[in-house]
């Protein structure tokens, strides 16, 4: 069997069945021609072909594979072996002559096979030293490249952290300079502030002074005035010269009662000459009878109580000329008052001029101011 033949396979277990069959088809040939007349021992060859088996070796190391490869070939020589033998036992001598033979041959096959694999197996055993060795060398390749990889990297991590620092640099004037402009920002802020809040002081200021003359106007106009007292027509509750506070709400509201002290415009009437208010007290109120006899005071018949504000002893009288008017007995109409002052001997009042109307009275008298000693509610 030619071993340049053997080397033309790839695969060593592929060149044993090849080899082995090779050796089969060589016996069955030589047996059909030196003895036709055994056919046992042409089936005796297939049932030795169907019993050798080889072993995988895919999953097995070289050295290993030619050891199993020579066990298993032994084995099954040795049962052939004692298979022809029996065989030819049985019967007879030829065969077992040939049983012989063809066992020598078989061993000799096996032998060549043997020694056909060892240099398929060192070659394989050198290639895996060779793919070892190349691996080895890749990964010297790859550590080699990984370093440089490294390097590369380490040189690309120093430039961004050089661009880093002139971007940091840079930032960093930058921030500068934003600072500086968000102080002058800062700056003009506060002082737009302080203007805007010195505009608005000012217009607080006038906004507040014009807001107190505004309510004190529509006081003085509508709620509550000074006024000052002439002549003694209210003595002694009220002397001339005296200030005193009045409140024009009781005029909107019509809340009169006897008793009060209040100013009266007068002018038009007939009997008074002056320009300036009358200030008297309010005694007969609307609808009421009054009738003034022997210096008493009477309301509807009855006397009225006078000892609150007038002095002791005190008398009213009315006078020729209101006597002739009539105005010592008067019924009152729905909007009159009948008022007198507290000097009933020097008071010009209704005793000559006759019922103030409602319209006419200005305001009640609140309080005396002055002088201070003998401020008063009324």
């Amino acid at each position: 069997m030619d071993k340049e033949h053997i080397h033309e396979h790839d695969n060593p277990e592929e060149a044993v069945k090849a080899m082995e069959n090779e050796a089969i088809e060589a016996l069955a040939s030589d047996a059909e021609v030196e003895k036709p007349e055994l056919d046992s021992i042409d089936a005796l060859a297939a049932q030795l072909v169907d019993h050798v088996d080889v072993p995988d070796v895919s999953d097995i190391k070289p050295e290993d594979a030619v050891e199993e490869v020579a066990e298993v070939v032994a084995e099954e020589a040795s049962a052939t072996e004692e298979t022809v033998e029996e065989t030819v036992e049985e019967s007879s001598e030829p065969v077992e002559e040939a049983a012989e033979e063809t066992a020598s041959e078989v061993e000799e096959t096996a032998a060549e096979v043997v020694s056909a694999v060892e240099p398929e197996v060192s070659g394989d055993s050198a290639f895996t030293e060779e793919t070892e060795a190349a691996e080895e060398d890749s990964k010297e390749e790859e550590s080699s490249s990984e370093e440089e990889t490294e390097d590369e990297e380490a040189d690309e991590t120093e430039e961004d952290n050089a661009e880093e620092e002139d971007e940091d640099d840079e930032g960093a004037a930058g921030k500068s300079v934003t600072k500086k402009a968000d102080k002058h920002k800062e700056k003009d802020k506060e002082e737009s502030a302080k203007e805007r809040s010195l505009l608005y002081t000012i217009f607080d200021t006038v906004r507040y002074i014009a807001i107190g003359l505004l309510v004190g106007i529509l006081l003085v106009v509508f709620v509550i005035q000074r006024n000052d007292v002439y002549g003694s027509s209210m003595e002694p509750t009220l002397h001339s010269g005296d200030a005193v506070f009045v409140e024009m709400i009781s005029v909107y509201t019509g809340n009169f009662s006897r008793g009060d002290i209040v100013t009266i415009d007068a002018k038009g009437m007939e009997g008074y000459s002056h320009e300036e208010n009358l200030i008297k007290r309010i005694v007969g109120l609307p609808g009421e009878t009054i009738k003034i006899e022997d210096g008493n005071v009477y309301i509807n018949g009855v006397l009225l109580d006078e000892s609150e504000y007038l002095p002791a002893g005190t008398k009213t009288y009315v006078g020729a000329e209101g006597q002739a008017r009539g105005y010592q007995e008067v019924t009152l109409g729905p909007d009159e008052y009948y008022c007198m002052g507290d000097n009933r001997g020097g008071s010009n009042d209704s005793r000559r001029m006759g019922p103030f109307k409602k319209k006419q009275i200005e305001a009640k008298v609140l309080m005396r101011i002055y002088p201070f000693n003998k401020m008063k509610f009324y």
